[in-house]
């Protein structure tokens, strides 16, 4: 019978852990105050003009909720003040995590994914040894795969910032200080259906990490992200390395 023994291993650093839970905060204010604001408006249009009546891409209608049943579940009132305030504290968080890292070389070599892991055939295999929800080792643990890394750059430089666009796009403040945001997106209703459908992939995102979160163990992993430290079995062999 195979020996195994326990192992510490140091996997996030304290202000990664402070900024991932003001993160988490902050999102799930977002995600229900926005919620309440799309509700309150339950249809989305391409273009400059919207309102009840016109052409619409989308309607929550022909999903069995009629306009009036969707604004008693929704109060756009709250969910504007909430939005409002929890976008920047989104924002301000990003900017101090990315000022808190970018100046590390360790953050670079953690986040950006080398030409070798980039290579199609790595890509394959390990988008194959995921779909066998393989038991993490240290070298796992210490560091992000390629799909990992990949899922990250995409989330933190993409899908966050142009979030964070459109939805400026849609403040008559800030578009009457920089107009030229809402002829960019092509007006303030086009903004607004791109920012749901750019909501719908971020938790699309979190339901994936989440899910991923479950298999690897979610005692070990809230722990980990709470204390910085991670449990992992060591095979004898591999602990004698």
């Amino acid at each position: 019978m195979t020996e195994s023994a326990k192992t510490w291993v140091y996997r996030h650093t304290l202000n990664a852990r402070i900024c991932h839970w003001i993160m988490v905060v902050s999102f799930m204010y977002l995600l229900y105050s926005g919620i309440m604001i799309f509700l309150h408006f339950p249809e989305l249009y391409w273009g400059k003009v919207g309102f009840q009546g016109h052409p619409a891409i989308f309607k929550l209608e022909d999903w069995g909720i009629s306009w009036e049943e969707a604004e008693l579940l929704g109060d756009r009132r709250w969910g504007r003040n909430y939005h409002y305030m929890f976008s920047w504290v989104f924002v301000i968080n990003g900017l101090v995590y990315l000022l808190w890292n970018c100046w590390q070389k360790k953050f670079y070599s953690k986040m950006l994914p080398s030409r070798r892991e980039l290579s199609w055939n790595n890509l394959k295999s390990e988008f194959a040894r995921h779909l066998r929800f393989p038991i993490l080792k240290v070298k796992d643990v210490r560091g992000y795969n390629v799909l990992q890394k990949l899922s990250y750059l995409i989330v933190l430089f993409l899908l966050f910032p142009f979030m964070l666009a459109s939805g400026f796009a849609q403040m008559p403040a800030f578009t009457a200080i920089a107009p030229e945001l809402i002829d960019l997106f092509g007006g303030r209703q086009t903004a607004r259906t791109l920012h749901v459908i750019c909501s719908i992939l971020l938790i699309l995102f979190v339901v994936i990490h989440l899910v991923e979160m479950l298999l690897a163990g979610v005692f070990n992993q809230i722990r980990s992200m709470i204390f910085g430290t991670y449990e992992i079995s060591l095979e004898k062999s591999e602990a004698t390395e």
